[in-house]
């Protein structure tokens, strides 16, 4: 990906909904893209097959009431935070900014939705929407073939922040996951004051990080720096500590890159990241 010109920005609900639309906005002001605000509205009716056949047909349609109502409400506060945010935001390109509405499940609008973005922002999960919020990152990463930026889930209490990203972790191993990230990331590359690569030595995966600044030179990106990595590193923990140490802004990695048996014993790295988190997360799978 070359450009960034189209933005989909996931905006729910309106804690994590607002950190994603912001950080959308930075991306508009600094990148020069459009952005589309995605509002999903539950549909009742999905939920019958689950319910319906235990359940007599007055309850169900108490229940169908009651979850349109609070899918009104939750639509309404989401729309004025929408509202409010791009009215403090200063932001003032006209059409450079769409609310986008639609009544489904979640997971699978945002699929769909995302195959024709060039990047999905969206707010990582947190306790409160964990199996919810882990389902739609998931479709978005693993359905439509685009990447996905999860950011911090709670909202500032400032302005959008007003420049680029200064400074980038790349968390490289060489995969095809990692690989994909770093050429979805070579727009906030260009325009960062240095691009810090943290180089991961892993047993299933592994490529010299002069290889990868040797690609990044070749695509105007100057500023890189290695950083080779101690074996014990391999733990989210210790990869997250590392971004921390370079006082990174937006961190850059392959999504789940382990095999399923290497997750089984070593942990998810995604996982743990997704998690705790707290920067922008630039993922591809």
């Amino acid at each position: 990906m070359s450009d960034v010109k189209n933005v989909l920005a996931i905006v729910n609900d309106t804690s994590g909904g607002r950190a994603a639309l912001e950080s959308a906005l930075r991306l508009a002001k600094n990148y020069h893209c459009h952005v589309d605000a995605l509002h999903v509205r539950p549909d009742p009716v999905a939920g019958l097959p689950l319910v319906g056949e235990a359940m007599s047909g007055a309850v169900v349609d108490e229940m169908m009431e009651m979850a349109e109502r609070a899918a009104s409400v939750r639509s309404k506060d989401t729309r004025a935070m929408y509202e409010k945010v791009i009215g403090a935001s200063g932001f003032s390109a006209a059409g450079a900014v769409n609310w986008l509405e639609e009544t489904g499940i979640e997971e699978q609008v945002v699929a769909t939705r995302s195959c024709r973005a060039d990047l999905t922002i969206l707010a990582r999960p947190t306790p409160d929407n964990e199996t919810s919020g882990l389902m739609t990152l998931n479709a978005a990463l693993m359905q439509s073939g685009r990447p996905v930026m999860a950011v911090p889930p709670r909202p500032s209490d400032g302005a959008v922040s007003a420049g680029p990203f200064r400074r980038i972790a790349v968390f490289w191993n060489g995969s095809t996951e990692a690989s994909r990230a770093v050429a979805a990331a070579r727009p906030f590359f260009r325009q960062a004051d240095e691009v810090v690569v943290l180089r991961v030595e892993e047993e299933e995966w592994f490529a010299p990080s002069e290889d990868l600044e040797a690609y990044l030179a070749h695509h105007d990106v100057k500023a890189v720096v290695s950083k080779v990595l101690p074996r014990e590193s391999r733990t989210g923990r210790a990869l997250m500590t590392a971004t921390t140490e370079v006082d990174a802004d937006l961190m850059v990695m392959g999504a789940y890159t382990r095999s399923k048996l290497r997750q089984l014993i070593l942990g998810s790295v995604t996982g743990y990241v997704m998690h705790e988190a707290t920067l922008p997360v630039l993922m591809c799978h």
